[in-house]
């Protein structure tokens, strides 16, 4: 366990931190414009598995009604499997392609939340900790400790303010992501998560420095914009501006129906031969049974 952390440390937690000091000094000595600078530089990195991720979800979520209809039609696990597995190729959509892009995100999300907590030292103890992780470099170890006031706010420290954009970014963010619920139940699920995420994130800014809920509200803002070129605002009639695959166009995903053929009504030439055909051998008509007896 210890191994891996310290990979995680030397892979990204140390270098975000150096790259954070970098910054400030370049951006006129301001640790804010270097937490959004590195923020929004971080989010537009992963936006190819950001944008991944968000169309394998929306597909996933499109999909779900017939998937709901397998699951009820087949009693038998595994043929209720092999047609979930069918529709999903049908589809296009990779049942694991939601949780490898998030899976990928994360470490580098987790690493630069630690990064902004550690690089604003709250005490002598902090600074000394701060000191073990930066690069033996003279620029980046002269610049600690860094200016910790940005907009008037004390970044060591929470912020009213702060913790009310918290809650306001993630509650836009919830209402910007195109989620397609299926029956009431999941409707009141998502109106209970998109109404308690934002309380919950408030609630843990109130207890964190108002460094990391800045970088709360930037990934925020970052996300929400993604959501835009993902999904559109179809309340505003804004068009999405990335469009997806194929298999994720249009309404949402292709139904998947199993291809049955029309049944061709038959014509009516076809219709007197199978008359023909069940009611037996065809009889002489009335008419020419007279003509044989005169000739006769």
């Amino acid at each position: 366990m210890n191994e891996l952390g310290d990979i995680f440390t030397w892979l990204l937690l140390d270098p975000m931190i150096n790259f954070l000091i970098i910054l400030t000094n370049l951006l006129f000595s301001s640790f804010g414009l270097a937490i959004i600078a590195f923020t929004i530089f971080i989010r537009v990195v992963t936006f190819p598995l950001t944008m991944r991720q968000l169309r394998q979800t929306r597909a996933m979520q499109s999909l779900s009604p017939h998937i709901q209809e397998i699951q009820k039609k087949y009693s038998d696990p595994k043929r209720r499997q092999q047609e979930m597995m069918k529709a999903y190729r049908e589809a296009g959509v990779n049942p694991l392609g939601c949780a490898g892009p998030f899976a990928l995100q994360m470490p580098v999300l987790i690493a630069l939340f630690v990064a902004v907590r550690i690089t604003l030292p709250e005490s002598p103890e902090a600074l000394e900790r701060l000191s073990g992780h930066l690069y033996d470099w003279n620029f980046v170890q002269q610049s600690v400790p860094l200016q910790t006031h940005f907009l008037g706010v004390d970044l060591r420290t929470p912020n009213l303010v702060f913790v009310v954009l918290v809650a306001a970014s993630t509650f836009i963010q919830s209402k910007t992501t195109v989620t397609v619920a299926t029956d009431e139940r999941a409707r009141t699920q998502q109106q209970m998560l998109t109404i308690m995420m934002p309380v919950m994130l408030a609630f843990f800014a109130l207890n964190l420095p108002s460094g990391v809920s800045l970088y709360w509200v930037v990934s925020g803002i970052v996300s929400i914009v993604f959501n835009v070129a993902i999904y559109g605002v179809p309340q505003l009639k804004i068009e999405p501006l990335v469009k997806g695959p194929k298999s994720a166009t249009s309404a949402t995903v292709p139904e998947i129906v199993e291809a049955v053929p029309a049944k061709k009504e038959p014509q009516p030439a076809q219709r007197r031969e199978s008359r023909t055909r069940s009611n037996g051998p065809s009889r002489p008509s009335r008419s020419k049974r007279k003509n044989r007896r005169r000739r006769s």
